[in-house]
């Protein structure tokens, strides 16, 4: 991950629209209240009150990073404290030392051990994700291939 670079990374493998490049970062001892928004990726190690913002940027919170706000973003992962709602186009992910008290809306969620998650998830079907969904001819020939049975335990006869 480079500062304020436009090459590409590896942060993130696999995935081609998530941003790579790290174009803000709150570090410790910052106190910000209000509303902040970002593009790319933001790094907090900071406490933040109120909401955050980015269409599709990736939000990392750090382990020193304390968020008390509403939180809609491209992506986010947690290794601090989070209190609120996350709403997340494309996953969050709870690092083992994550703390994430709330709701979180999103297609797909990463929850290390050790980690906390005390809240409701919904598990959001959205337009990346209708893109990605197999055609209805594709769902028909998966349902037409049928999982044979186990087989069945015989019991051996006693005399």
């Amino acid at each position: 991950m480079k500062f304020g670079s436009s090459s590409r990374s590896s942060f993130v493998a696999g995935s081609v629209d998530t941003p790579t490049d790290l174009r803000s970062f709150l570090g410790e001892g910052t106190d910000i209240n209000g509303e902040v928004k970002f593009t790319e990726i933001m790094r907090v190690d900071a406490t933040i009150s109120g909401t955050i913002t980015s269409d599709t940027g990736s939000l990392l919170v750090m382990e020193k990073g304390r968020i008390k706000a509403t939180i809609q973003s491209g992506s986010v992962e947690v290794s601090g404290i989070v209190e609120g709602t996350i709403t997340a186009k494309m996953s969050v992910k709870i690092h083992a030392t994550g703390r994430v008290y709330g709701d979180i809306f999103t297609p797909a969620l990463i929850i290390e051990h050790g980690a906390v998650f005390d809240g409701k998830c919904h598990m959001l079907n959205g337009r990346d994700q209708a893109a990605k969904a197999p055609s209805k001819a594709e769902q028909k020939g998966a349902e037409s291939k049928s999982i044979p049975d186990p087989p069945t335990l015989k019991t051996a006869d006693v005399v």
